[in-house]
């Protein structure tokens, strides 16, 4: 089994929906920080920001929170993920 590369994470604002692009490490130190294993990520996770510079010009910090993603039933239609 490959190890998954945490630095790869799509990371998206959950405000406007822009991708996130930050520098390399940065998601690494975070998850550090938060606790997470990057063992326990895959494919499905992905890092949600509660804003982004370019919807908050001027601010440089922002709340992130690691979502995985579910797999889509059969015959079920995908719904937009909410954020707390």
């Amino acid at each position: 089994m490959t190890k998954f590369d945490p630095e790869l994470l799509y990371v998206e604002c959950s405000q406007c929906g822009q991708p996130v692009l930050w520098r390399h490490g940065l998601t690494s130190k975070l998850l550090g920080m938060a606790g997470i294993d990057p063992a326990t990520l895959d494919e499905r996770c992905v890092i949600m920001s509660d804003g982004c510079p370019a919807c908050h010009p001027g601010e440089t910090s922002f709340t992130t929170q690691v979502i995985r993603l579910g797999h889509e039933k059969s015959g079920q239609r995908s719904q937009p993920a909410a954020i707390n």
